[in-house]
């Protein structure tokens, strides 16, 4: 286990006052590290990680916080209830005044948020760390990649929050990585169709490959990456104006893009908004 029950779990919860070494969180532990192996860094890095090599320190940390977190935000819920031969009952304690319904919603919140951060966190160290590269070659990373946007952080900044996108748009981690394979598909055909199907693939393989990108082409990402998160998020229009914004720029800028310049996208007659692909119109 990389946390191993309660008392490596406490450092990263202050918040935590129990007596003793209580075994309650073990099975919400377990669950937890599964989830983290499952959806970020793969069963190579955790065998790594449990042998806890000293070199391995810091990964080891970011992952335990996000164990540990995730284990207490989900068992929570279940913490004050007993299972008796009476049926369910709710534990008390006459020595301590038991929390109101809304100071303990903010505690949830408080940590689902440090959570999502954690997350970020972890996955942005994976992505520049020389020492677990062989990291990008998992079935985790390829899956996170696929979408272009690998943070929540990073899709807040890009997608368009308004009235259209609003009751859809993720409010945590696990819920925007959900958005992964309608990122991909955003890319690959509805903003493809204007910045070529060849640039689509040529940006997923180099933002795999953790390559540098020039100032143009930094600008040309960020309106891909807003155009494809905000129309898995419902704004098509919003979206589709975004990626007729990139096609433009690189038209305007087209030595920067020789892959996008041989495509049959850069040699389109016109870039208005259709909901038919613009290389379908002729």
């Amino acid at each position: 286990m990389l946390v191993s029950g309660y008392t490596e779990m406490k450092p990263f919860l202050p918040s935590i006052a129990m007596k003793g070494a209580p075994t309650v969180f073990n099975e919400a532990l377990s669950l937890a590290q599964e989830a983290l192996v499952e959806d970020i860094i793969g069963e190579d890095l955790e065998t790594i990680l449990e042998s806890r090599g000293s070199e391995d320190s810091r990964l080891l940390k970011l992952c335990q916080r996000i164990i540990a977190v995730e284990a207490f935000v989900k068992s929570i819920p279940e913490m004050d209830i007993v299972l008796t031969d009476a049926g369910f009952g709710v534990i008390s304690n006459q020595d301590v005044a038991p929390a109101s319904k809304e100071r303990v919603q903010k505690l949830i919140e408080s940590l689902s948020a440090r959570l999502d951060e954690s997350k970020d966190r972890l996955v942005t160290y994976l992505m520049k760390s020389e020492r677990y590269s062989d990291w990008r070659g998992t079935e985790q990373f390829d899956r996170l990649a696929d979408g272009l946007i690998l943070t929540f952080a990073e899709f807040k900044d890009s997608a368009v929050f308004n009235p259209r996108t609003a009751a859809v748009y993720p409010k945590t981690w696990d819920e925007f990585i959900r958005f992964n394979p309608a990122l991909n598909v955003a890319l690959t055909s509805d903003v493809a169709s204007y910045i070529s199907p060849e640039y689509a693939t040529e940006i997923l393989e180099r933002i795999k490959d953790n390559e540098t990108f020039l100032p143009n082409e930094k600008s040309v990402l960020k309106m891909v990456k807003t155009a494809i998160a905000t129309i898995v998020l419902g704004d098509r229009e919003t979206g589709m104006n975004q990626a007729i914004k990139a096609a433009t720029f690189m038209k305007a800028n087209i030595e920067d893009f020789p892959t996008y310049a041989a495509s049959d996208a850069a040699n389109a007659l016109t870039l208005e908004h259709s909901d038919t692909p613009i290389f379908t119109m002729f």
